[in-house]
């Protein structure tokens, strides 16, 4: 992966860490790692990058479940806690 591209992920991650979702065009995400489809792959590195992003760079206890979903051509990433809180 690219620098720029992995800038631009980190920066994706931080919009969902903060805003709780945020999407992304699928092939440009694609492209990003190099592949011509949106992998389980790619899936799993969002997950540990996020993971990462979560307890190593913003110091949260644990990093919650980090959701995707395809909704017309874009990945939606969103962030479990904001969206489904387990307390009301």
């Amino acid at each position: 992966m690219e620098k720029r591209h992995e800038n631009s992920l980190k920066d994706l991650l931080e919009a969902v860490a903060f805003s709780g979702h945020a999407s992304v065009a699928k092939w440009r995400l694609s492209r990003w790692y190099g592949q011509s489809n949106f992998t389980v792959a790619i899936r799993r590195d969002l997950r540990e990058r996020w993971r990462i992003l979560a307890e190593e760079e913003l110091d949260w206890d644990k990093a919650p479940l980090l959701r995707m979903a395809e909704v017309m051509g874009d990945v939606v990433l969103i962030n479990h806690s904001n969206f489904f809180p387990d307390k009301e």
